[in-house]
């Protein structure tokens, strides 16, 4: 529980900055919808916020019924997180490996424990062998990029809740929207989300906001940079 709204907050502030196309097309959609409620003359009332209201509970309480979303939203994302980052991260990093193999290493097993949706595409969803595939295969390459941001996350932090909250906010949000016939500024607003990501990756990282032991170390596994050895201390 060290440090919980710095790691609620910080990953998911920097989460969101992947989204900037996605929520500001969603603002858009939103937006449109209200002026066309208001030009049909429902104007801004206390009725119409009611109505709002009463459909977004509607939503939230199908939402807390379905199976599926407690799936995606709670049990994948928490024991994922535990299997793949708090479990296997620390034995390879105990093992010799640099941190930044363990990105590249660890998003590999993460993406391979996905495989089982192939069955669920290809049999239930009668789609093609070809189709399921490339359905399949853009998967699998969006896990491996998404374990390698889970990994960077946990490495830096040392905090399970800073990836469990980006998984959840992923799964949430699906693919991030690139552009939109819609309006060309959803594009710009990708690009300047992902220069914002970016710019912030390292800063709202840093370990120190994370944990206050870490041993006038830069990194709180031990390591005093990122790119040379184990502190002794790790073996001790």
């Amino acid at each position: 529980m060290d440090h919980v709204w710095q790691a609620v907050a910080f990953p998911l502030t920097l989460t969101s900055l992947m989204y900037a196309g996605s929520l500001f097309l969603k603002f858009l959609l939103l937006f449109g919808s209200w002026r066309e409620h208001m030009y049909s003359g429902g104007g801004l009332s206390f009725d119409s916020c009611k109505y709002a209201t009463q459909r977004f509970v509607a939503w939230f309480s199908a939402m807390s019924r379905n199976v599926l979303a407690w799936r995606n939203y709670i049990v994948a994302p928490l024991t994922e997180e535990l299997v793949f980052r708090a479990c296997m991260i620390p034995l390879l990093l105990c093992g010799g490996f640099k941190p930044y193999g363990v990105i590249l290493i660890c998003p590999i097993f993460f993406s391979l424990a996905h495989l089982n949706h192939f069955m669920e595409i290809y049999a239930k969803q009668n789609y093609r062998i070809k189709k399921a595939v490339m359905v399949i295969g853009l998967q699998l390459g969006y896990t491996v990029v998404f374990g390698s941001y889970a990994s960077f996350l946990f490495i830096r932090t040392g905090h399970l809740i800073a990836p469990l909250v980006a998984h959840i906010c992923c799964n949430f949000m699906g693919l991030p929207v690139l552009f939109s016939k819609r309006s060309g500024l959803v594009s710009i607003a990708f690009i300047l989300g992902l220069l914002g990501f970016l710019w912030l990756l390292f800063p709202m990282t840093t370990p120190d906001f994370y944990n206050d032991r870490v041993d006038n170390c830069s990194c709180w596994q031990g390591y005093c940079s990122w790119s040379v050895r184990h502190s002794s201390s790790m073996y001790m």
